[in-house]
């Protein structure tokens, strides 16, 4: 049955149905007026990885990923989502790290050129982390500080200079962003020393010596696994002191309510501020909904159960609840302070939007939801949507005959009809509505609406793109 209601007065409406009958009033009360725009939408869909590089030859996930217009790709952990392949981390290209950087015969990038031409075919932007991907051995490789930073750093300043100076047989790829490192607080998986100090000296090392060559780049960190407010203000005071360039600062959070994503800007950002850092981005790019613990997710409480149940449940790391979640983050982060924003991840079994046998998860189809948007119509125009738990982002396309309204609604209480007043489109008329929750992945059917009321009906967790 259709799971979506037009709405005038006094008919019954089926708390699951959806259907495009008359319905009663709602107490919640939404609008968007498509003859309002607002401003440009801010593009914080970005993401961890892109398709598998390994694989390509037998499943080639590349246009799945160019259908989701993902705004920036960061590059972290690739190796580990591409078996058996020597990708981004400095090891993987400069394999003797005692070598001489400015020997081009001591660099191995050519996978990395492939990898990053796909990203940037498919109308992404790469993120850079220069460092290494996370290590779950019992003795660390390369998740340790480096013995000598300033050798380390003109390894570094190799690599840049052969992604946007076209040495070594190069290219002169516009790829602005260049973070050092990932997560030095996470000990020891990334980094072996817990004095804090010992990575802002290795920061500020690095990071002299790469604007002392590409003055234009943009050089951030720390990747911290969470917006620790102490760790950036000594990070941004020796950058200060020392003036090294910090042009964006960088944590990660794994959350299982939405304020957990959308409060930390607001103190990252007047922390910053405070300090004299007001042009410094902010990127939160590490992140997932996570209804759950790290025990569960690593396989240790509640074994291989658990750890299936919240692959494949609708309520787990990849279904209906995260889809909504994605969407009404996206949605909010429209009004804070945040610049980017990377989902972890695309690729990557255990947390990537496609599962492990191909399939499209609903997660998937969040993004391909948002992108649509951001690629076809990306001025923002005015919403109400009073409810928390609910949000609605209306857009048009730069000549305001494309209309897009996506309303994102997270594991609501009491799961309710939504009445939105239209503006800016016929009184009545047809749109065309895809919709996600616990029975469909993603489902797009047609919707008649009446006197300038659209009415959904959402399950305790949906998300609706409706096209006008």
């Amino acid at each position: 049955m259709k799971r979506f209601l037009v709405s005038i007065a006094f008919l019954a409406i089926l708390a699951t149905a959806f259907s495009s009958v008359h319905a009663v009033e709602s107490d919640a009360i939404y609008s968007v007026d498509f003859s309002k725009p607002t401003g440009k939408i801010k593009p914080v869909n970005g993401v961890n990885l892109w398709a598998k590089f390994s694989r390509v030859t037998l499943e080639d996930r590349r246009v799945f990923a160019e259908k989701c217009h993902f705004s920036t790709v960061r590059l972290h952990d690739a190796p580990w989502d591409n078996e058996g392949m020597r990708l981004v981390d400095v090891h993987q290209i400069f394999g003797n790290l005692d070598a001489d950087p400015n020997d081009p015969d001591n660099y191995f990038f050519e996978p990395t050129d492939d990898y990053i031409a796909d990203i940037l075919n498919g109308g992404s932007v790469p993120v850079y982390r220069l460092g290494t991907s996370i290590e779950h051995t019992a003795k660390k490789y390369f998740a340790k500080k480096p013995s000598d930073a300033n050798h380390y750093a003109d390894i570094c300043a190799g690599i840049v200079r052969h992604y946007t100076q076209g040495w070594a047989n190069g290219f002169k790829w516009d790829l602005p962003y260049w973070e050092i490192w990932n997560e030095p607080n996470l000990i020891p998986q990334m980094w072996d020393d817990p004095d804090w100090n010992s990575y802002v000296e290795f920061y500020v090392t690095v990071a002299k010596r790469l604007r002392s060559e590409f003055p234009t780049i943009k050089i951030g960190g720390p990747a911290l696994t969470f917006a620790d407010l102490d760790k950036i203000r000594i990070l941004a005071e020796r950058c200060k002191k020392e003036n090294a360039p910090l042009d964006f600062v960088s944590w990660h959070c794994y959350a299982k309510t939405p304020e957990q994503l959308l409060d930390p800007p607001y103190k990252v950002r007047a922390l910053l501020d405070e300090l004299g850092f007001e042009k410094t981005e902010l990127h939160l790019n590490e992140w997932h909904y996570f209804p759950t613990e790290w025990s569960v997710v690593h396989g240790v409480n509640g074994g291989w159960e658990a750890k299936r149940e919240l692959s494949v449940s609708p309520e787990g790391l990849h279904g209906a609840e995260a889809a909504a979640f994605i969407d009404l983050v996206l949605t909010r982060w429209q009004d804070g302070p945040l610049d980017m924003g990377n989902y972890y991840a695309f690729g990557l079994d255990t947390w990537g939007v496609i599962d492990i046998v191909g399939k499209l998860r609903p997660t998937y189809y969040a993004f391909l939801m948002f992108g649509e948007i951001t690629s076809q119509t990306p001025i923002r125009v005015e919403t109400t949507d009073p409810g928390d738990n609910v949000s609605l982002l209306g857009s048009v396309n730069e000549s305001g005959d494309v209309k897009r309204l996506l309303v994102s609604c997270y594991k609501q209480s009491d799961p309710q009809t939504i009445q939105i007043k239209l503006g800016g489109v016929p009184t009545e008329g047809e749109a065309e509505v895809a919709r996600i929750d616990y029975d469909v992945d993603y489902e797009v059917e047609k919707v008649q609406y009446s006197d300038g009321i659209l009415t959904l009906n959402p399950q305790k967790s949906s998300s609706f793109l409706i096209r006008f």
